[in-house]
């Protein structure tokens, strides 16, 4: 053999493979996904808003999927969030094929008390938020007290799901900000079967994301048999009323406001979209693209809005990892302080 033409079958031999690993790595997120199948891990239980919310999203995210894989749901409640968080972060394959919805105050909790969780929300990937949450206070029409000030008088029981949920936090932050004399039965595995509870009067109320009221229970709103104390978030929403106080318009400035917008960061995260550590760029950059086009995509916009699900303000996954990078770069001081203002006896 010639020289140049050793030379030449040298030079194909390296080029060959380049070419090869350019195509496969062009083609590789399509390729991987195509006939598969992505567990969507749900936090909560199916029956409430956040199931509505998982249900209608995953209806539609998987067309956006390069490959089109097949989405099904797996719901993993317990532990205000914490079971669904630790499953996600340690058990759950790293390759894409599993995402989810976690109870965003289970994030929070991670940082008031980092020994009772097995996960780091800032190591998590941050897929997006499907919509930013405003929680309110709510006590059936027949309670003994139906307004923040008698609610500071008389005892209400309230039901709950687990410490880290919104169900507790916003409760136990009331009787410690607002000196409210609430009381919280735990235990209940989700907010449907709170609803129950409050229909047959084992509870008077709850606490809970606004929308699952219109979502779940239109005909108590129209109906007029529920009763909202206190609304949570960053501003008020008008469709609450403007007669419901905001919860941190009431607590005045400085470090009890600095502690409200601390516990806050979970309604700003919302109904945020995450997957494991660890899973290839290129298929979170996929997912990431994926979930922008749902939520761009006028069938889902459609059927949202039909649902009375929020379609408006939803967030990238770069806006969610800010929120949680931000609720963890507070001062251990501070975040020992709002751990107080979420827990109780």
């Amino acid at each position: 053999m010639t020289r140049s033409r050793m030379l030449a079958r040298a030079v194909l031999v390296v080029v060959l493979p380049l070419v090869t690993i350019t195509a496969a790595k062009a083609q590789s997120v399509a390729d991987f996904y195509r006939g598969k199948t992505i567990i969507y891990n749900l936090a909560v239980p199916d029956g409430a808003s956040w199931g509505l919310y998982a249900r209608t999203f995953i209806e539609h995210l998987h067309k956006h999927i390069p490959g089109n894989p097949t989405v099904i749901l797996q719901v993993m409640p317990g532990a205000g969030g914490v079971i669904a968080g630790n499953h996600v972060f340690n058990v759950a394959a790293r390759d894409g094929t599993v995402i989810g919805t976690p109870l965003s105050t289970s994030m929070v909790f991670a940082a008031t008390d980092p020994d009772q969780v097995k996960y780091d929300p800032r190591k998590f990937s941050w897929i997006g938020s499907m919509a930013v949450v405003q929680d309110v206070i709510t006590v059936w029409h027949t309670a003994p007290a139906k307004t923040l000030d008698e609610a500071k008088r008389t005892e209400l029981v309230m039901g709950a799901t687990g410490k880290a949920s919104n169900s507790f936090q916003d409760i136990a932050l009331a009787n410690n900000l607002l000196g409210t004399k609430f009381k919280t039965v735990r235990g209940y595995k989700g907010g449907a079967e709170i609803n129950i509870a409050i229909e047959r009067g084992e509870v008077h109320g709850r606490a809970t994301t606004w929308d699952s009221w219109p979502g779940s229970h239109p005909d108590w709103l129209r109906d007029k048999k529920l009763v909202h104390l206190v609304q949570l978030g960053p501003r008020k929403l008008p469709e609450i009323g403007n007669d419901v106080p905001l919860f941190r318009d009431l607590v005045g400035e400085g470090e009890p406001r600095a502690i409200v917008d601390f516990v806050g960061a979970s309604l700003a995260m919302g109904r945020a979209v995450y997957a494991p550590p660890g899973v290839p760029k290129d298929r979170i950059e996929a997912l990431r693209a994926a979930f922008v086009a749902t939520m761009k995509d006028p069938a889902y916009i459609a059927q949202a809005r039909k649902l009375k699900l929020d379609a408006d303000t939803w967030q990238t996954g770069d806006a969610v990892e800010r929120i949680v990078n931000e609720a963890f770069s507070l001062s251990p001081a501070l975040i020992q302080k709002a751990k107080s203002a979420i827990d109780l006896p």
